[in-house]
């Protein structure tokens, strides 16, 4: 009996699809091992007659299952490896959203300035904390909370995505003029900012959302063109075949 294994490389970053491809792969195997379990246990009563047959086909059996065994221990091994990339990966997004170019941190968490003043908050725990409220979806908080750290903070490196996760938040409230003002400041002030392409995006939904379709599709259209290999280029295009 033929058995195939299936091998996976792990190369780059994993995705979801494919830890639902072993798991899928995992429950086929494990159910080929109990139908070949079941079919041992009718075997008795089908080649009764020839015991020698009987044994031959019992070690087949067995063979097939080991090897279906081994095959299910690999395929959970690949499993677990994938949830680890897929974790470390989450963990690199979160890392690349939350942070950008600009004034260097002290080791306090306060950020330096160049007037000599002392902040009179920890800027780097004050924009954390924003940051966890957006993600329990805490959103008017999360805007009071960034707008303490700009007011404060005016200096930090995470100054540029503060306005973005404001924006953000009014986007995820539906007050689509307020988020259109906070994306503006992103497009305006921050061009070199990593998250320039999502503001972009995020500022035609908006439009669109207000009805504002053809300023949208100009919006949209730029995020194609300047931003070309990313995720919010590949949704810009989606969304100007649907406007």
């Amino acid at each position: 009996m033929a058995v195939m294994f299936i091998g996976i490389w792990l190369t780059g970053c994993a995705t979801h699809r494919q830890a639902n491809d072993i798991l899928v792969d995992t429950r086929t195997l494990k159910t080929d091992n109990a139908r070949m379990r079941a079919a041992i246990a009718r075997m008795d009563s089908v080649i009764a007659h020839s015991a020698e047959a009987d044994n031959r086909l019992r070690a087949e059996m067995r063979t097939a299952i080991s090897d279906l065994n081994n095959q299910i221990a690999a395929l959970m091994q690949s499993n677990s490896e994938l949830m680890i990339r897929i974790n470390e990966c989450c963990k690199e997004e979160i890392r690349v959203i939350t942070a950008s170019p600009g004034a260097q941190q002290s080791e306090s968490g306060t950020v330096t300035r160049t007037d000599n003043e002392t902040p009179s908050i920890d800027c780097s725990q004050t924009y954390d904390d924003a940051f966890i409220l957006v993600r329990q979806l805490e959103y008017e908080k999360a805007i009071n909370g960034f707008r303490n750290f700009l007011e404060n903070c005016q200096q930090h490196e995470n100054v540029p995505n503060a306005h973005y996760w404001i924006g953000e938040s009014y986007y995820m409230l539906e007050k689509f003029t307020e988020a259109i003002a906070e994306f503006e400041v992103m497009v305006r002030d921050y061009k070199s900012s990593p998250n320039i392409d999502r503001a972009l995006y995020k500022l035609a939904r908006s439009h669109e959302e207000l009805g504002h379709k053809e300023k949208a599709k100009k919006i949209y259209q730029e995020v194609v063109d300047d931003h070309p290999n990313t995720l919010s280029a590949e949704q810009a295009r989606d969304r100007l075949k649907e406007l």
